[in-house]
């Protein structure tokens, strides 16, 4: 593409071509008419010259000199016959008759052109006319190099005019040119902001300080207004970021153009790959959810409005999401937003295994009691010996119930727990005092406790956590062959406790291990029903270090025994 100064040069030699091209045929015009004039003027002269003599005769002898010799004259009478001609031509008498003034025509004596001016000559009264031929080649050599000169001095001219225009334009462009290569950084994508432009001679005037101080005052401006976007961008990206829900922008052309991390992480799609692309086209772990949202995509396009549809998996373990297409403000797009609601359908089920684990707890030992109830009154008379253990077994089913309504009361007050009961305490006292109780108890089992720790401080609510070792030492007592052996290991990690409670029992199959916390949930029921145990004890302690802000793993192989580990974060004494 042409620049400014070569488009204004090519404009000028244009303009120069076209004035030469028109003014060509009035120079021509005007020379040639500035010749016959003078040819006129010069017949003129002459003509008054010999009508300033006596007689005709001595018109002859006055054009028979030789300063006459390359002029063509003659004189003519006025019927038309040559009385006198300097040099004969058959032609001479075709141009008198002609009538006119002026005429052109080539003389073959001297083998060029001449031109002839008839005027009236009058010598003693009598009229005649006089003819004068004047050779044009110098006339023409004249016109040419006038046309030349013209030419060369246009031409001289034009380039004159071009310098001058080209110094004006350079001088006038200057700051344009300037600010050109000062915003050519950022125009072209190397520069994040636009430069402050100052003039290097602001003396130029006062129109370019004023252009300058408004692209500054328009770039600060715009500027700002960038800036203030991106802050609303990176405010909202952030916003977007921290849900809990995942959140996947469309264009109106199907293709996304932002997802936040948690959006990747359901859709199990490396983060950073679905950007630019359509969903449908979007590799992912859920190929059906893909493509559940790419139709709820298609179908708020076509409707512009709100969908809202439930999305669970097939196979595995199972996860709910609830999946919501929203058109954005002037159809500029989709929003689709997954929401996991696997929690909220997990405590729906938790709630019906909970009523229904309860029931089933509760109504087991109440038909017991009916049972004998039943049987003490259809049998009034019944011996002594049947009759005590009719009432024993009344009794401990009654002590069953009421260690499970117990049981049930204890993990509703611990679920409803607050810290201000929390205290430092030593966690070393509190497993020495566990191991003093399991003892107490069980006397045959052999309890050691490994740490090279003094002390090793926690925040907790001592007894409560009290309760979730003893849970724990309880169970390795439970479930190993007797005489049980436990071996409790405290050590640090950093800022954590970590607590170790080893047995040597039955252990717990690896497909159990998933669901040994879960409420109501027993390894062995048999086992369990014959010890009185509901299946809430371990619930118990994953509650209670819950609470804490603790965490508490285990690993197991079964007829090898079983390990619980408790993290636990330490604190200062007080």
């Amino acid at each position: 593409m042409l620049s400014f100064r070569k488009k204004i040069l090519l404009s000028d030699l244009l303009l120069f071509l076209v004035f030469v091209a028109f003014l060509f045929p009035f120079v021509e015009r005007t020379v040639k008419s500035t010749t016959v004039r003078t040819l006129r003027t010069r017949a003129v002269e002459q003509v008054k010259s010999l009508e300033s003599l006596p007689d005709l005769q001595s018109v002859i002898d006055y054009l028979q000199q030789p300063e006459f010799f390359f002029q063509v004259i003659s004189i003519w009478g006025k019927k038309g016959n040559l009385i006198w001609d300097s040099h004969p031509s058959s032609n001479l008498h075709q141009i008198q008759r002609s009538g006119k003034i002026y005429t052109e025509e080539y003389f073959p004596y001297f083998h060029q052109t001449f031109g002839y001016v008839h005027l009236p000559l009058t010598i003693q009264g009598q009229k005649y006319v006089f003819q004068a031929g004047f050779p044009l080649q110098e006339i023409n050599d004249l016109r040419f190099q006038f046309e030349i000169g013209f030419v060369v001095f246009g031409g001289l001219l034009l380039l004159l005019y071009s310098l001058i225009t080209q110094l004006i334009i350079h001088r006038a462009t200057r700051p344009f040119q300037q600010i050109t290569r000062d915003i050519l950084d950022y125009t072209e994508g190397r520069a994040e902001f636009l430069p402050r432009i100052i003039l290097k001679q602001p003396d130029q005037g006062a129109e370019f300080d004023k252009l300058a101080y408004t692209l500054n005052s328009l770039s600060e401006r715009v500027q700002k207004e960038l800036d203030h976007l991106t802050q609303q961008r990176k405010e909202t990206e952030g916003i977007l970021e921290s849900l809990a829900e995942g959140v996947i922008a469309f264009s109106p052309t199907g293709h996304i153009t932002f997802a936040n991390r948690v959006a990747y992480q359901m859709l199990g799609t490396p983060h950073g790959k679905l950007i630019g692309h359509l969903l449908g086209q979007s590799a992912s772990r859920y190929p059906d959810l893909v493509h559940k949202g790419h139709e709820l995509l298609v179908q708020v396009l076509q409707t512009s409005e709100p969908i809202v549809q439930t999305w669970t998996t097939k196979t595995g373990s199972r996860l709910y999401l609830e999946l919501i297409a929203a058109p954005l403000a002037q159809q500029n797009g989709v929003l689709l937003v997954l929401q996991d609601k696997t929690s909220d359908y997990k405590v729906l089920e938790m709630g019906k295994d909970f009523i229904a684990n309860a029931s089933h707890e509760l109504r087991t030992p109440i038909t017991i009691i009916l049972g004998f109830a039943e049987t003490l009154q259809d049998l009034p008379e019944i011996s002594q010996n049947l009759l005590k253990d009719i009432t024993d077994k009344i009794v401990r089913t009654c002590f069953r119930i009421d260690k499970l309504v117990k049981s049930l009361l204890t993990l509703s007050d611990i679920e409803n727990l607050t810290k201000t009961n929390f205290q430092s305490v030593d966690l070393k006292l509190l497993v020495e005092n566990c191991k003093s109780y399991v003892l107490a108890v069980h006397p045959e089992t052999k309890i050691a406790i490994h740490s090279d720790l003094l002390h090793a401080f926690i925040l907790a609510d001592p007894d409560l956590f009290e309760m979730a070792i003893s849970n724990l030492l309880d169970n390795a007592v439970k479930y190993s062959q007797p005489p049980a052996r436990i071996e409790i290991r405290l050590h640090q990690e950093g800022n954590e406790i970590l607590l170790e409670i080893q047995d040597n029992g039955i252990g717990i199959p690896e497909g159990d291990i998933p669901h040994i916390f879960d409420r109501f949930y027993t390894v062995d029921k048999a086992r369990s029903r014959k010890s009185g145990g509901a299946g809430l004890g371990l619930s118990i302690v994953k509650t209670i270090i819950d609470k804490h802000d603790g965490k508490i793993t285990v690993v197991s192989r079964k007829g090898k025994g079983t390990t619980f580990t408790i993290a636990l974060s330490l604190v200062k004494p007080h």
